[in-house]
């Protein structure tokens, strides 16, 4: 019997396990062929290049050879099995109780997790709230007043430093050198000033101050540092006029047109939380409906070490490396479990509605990517070599696509709502609406 056996057993819910057997007349066969690939390129001494006889070859490396042989006959049984199958199997599957003498047939067994059958979710019946929102024309002064403040001239005057303020300083630490930074400027914001740094309020230029600030990270003992306060400057704002669009690189040079370019801008930025929002809604909504029960402990075991090392990776960044806490550890399970959920879920409308990826996006995506850089052909060919970049974005495109053939189906209920609650809410929020689900 030539043909390779394949046993499935159904071990739980999830797991499975396969029983293979790959015939010795396969196996013989690989390795005839390796052997006479090998003494194609063999050069041994007592031999013209290509002339080796196959049998000295064996000879020389008979068991490393069988080795290989065994080793290629395990990643294509296995790979074939899986295909045969219609399996998928979560992550790699655990080889086992492998039977490999030579002169007889390989036996193996393979274990795995795999996915769960589902069907194609639907929001049909579902309602959203759809934000109206209009941009007015106090919320384009509001930008063009911060616009003016970035682009202020900063006088000395001899006055106490208030709120708007800049002061330049030094910030000496008598103990530690190496903490020491000179020439500091910062902007007196309310609600914005470091704890311990209050007392630059009410300064003057030539003050020396004394300060207590929190204890750092593993230290039981508060740290102290003198301020040299140098400078307090008033900002004196640009007039808001044409001279200021030019400033700008206004192609036109005129205010009209800046403000047409600023409200183009903010309804840009308006679409795209207007589009999360919704999005948001539509992912809970889905969850909600078509929660799945059970799944897979080995796909929310990677789920939770992809989460885990995005948390150690921001905390690296941050300097603020820590452990997590039972709690934190709960709730980053419970994010597993929805994004593995939302993963099948939309793998699952993929298949049904045959989607791929729409290569026009793709461009879309790119062109606002790199709009912002002035160099931006050379930032588009950098990011065409990137392979897990292009992967991510056709990623995030497939999932927008699957976000639209679900918005399909919903009712909206609209509301009316203001630019300045939108952006102060959006401003305030810590939360990222976008799942990251698996497409």
């Amino acid at each position: 019997m030539n043909d390779m056996q394949v046993l499935v057993e159904s071990v739980d819910n999830f797991t499975r396990r396969l029983s293979i057997t790959v015939p010795i007349s396969q196996l013989e066969e690989r390795k005839k062929l390796h052997i006479l690939e090998l003494a194609k390129k063999a050069r041994l001494d007592g031999f013209r290049a290509g002339k080796v006889p196959p049998s000295h070859i064996e000879k020389l490396y008979g068991n490393s050879i069988w080795q290989e042989v065994i080793e290629k006959s395990l990643q294509i049984s296995l790979s074939t099995a899986l295909e045969q199958e219609t399996l998928n199997p979560v992550g790699h599957p655990h080889i086992e109780s492998i039977k490999a003498e030579p002169g007889t047939d390989l036996a193996y067994t393979a274990s795995f997790e795999v996915y769960p059958q589902v069907e194609a979710p639907t929001l049909k019946g579902a309602n959203l709230e759809r934000l109206i929102v209009e941009i007015a024309e106090e919320d384009i002064d509001k930008v063009l007043e911060q616009m003016r403040k970035q682009y202020a001239d900063w006088i000395e005057v001899p006055d106490k430093a208030g709120y708007g303020d800049q002061v330049s300083f030094d910030i000496i630490f008598p103990d530690a050198e190496e903490k020491t930074r000179r020439d500091l400027q910062w902007v007196l914001e309310k609600d914005k000033i470091p704890e311990g740094f209050s007392v630059l309020l009410s300064s003057v230029a030539g003050d020396t101050l004394s300060i207590s600030l929190p204890k750092e990270q593993g230290s039981e003992l508060n740290s102290s540092a003198i301020i040299k306060v140098k400078k307090v400057a008033k900002a004196k704002l640009p007039e808001l006029d044409n001279a200021f669009a030019k400033r700008l690189d206004i192609k036109e040079g005129t205010l009209q047109a800046l403000k047409n370019q600023v409200r183009e801008h903010m309804q840009i930025e308006l679409d795209r939380i207007l589009r999360e929002k919704l999005k948001a809604q539509a992912i809970d909504k889905l969850v909600t409906m078509h929660a799945i029960s059970e799944l897979p402990q080995g796909a929310l075991n990677q789920e939770y070490k992809r989460l885990e090392q995005d948390v150690f990776r921001q905390q690296k960044q941050d300097k603020e490396k820590t452990n997590l806490s039972e709690i934190e550890k709960t709730d980053l399970m419970k994010m597993a479990y929805r994004r593995v959920t939302l993963g099948l879920l939309f793998n699952a409308l993929i298949e049904k509605h045959h989607l791929h990826v729409d290569e026009s996006r793709v461009q879309q995506h790119i062109d606002k990517l790199v709009g912002a850089f002035q160099f931006d052909q050379m930032v588009r060919d950098k990011l065409y070599k990137d392979k897990n970049m292009m992967m991510s974005i056709r990623s995030s495109v497939l999932e927008e696509q699957v976000i639209d053939k679900l918005l399909e189906e919903v009712e909206y209920t609209e509301k009316l709502a203001k630019y300045s609650e939108i952006m102060n809410l959006t401003k305030k929020s810590s939360v990222d609406n976008t799942e990251g689900a698996t497409v």
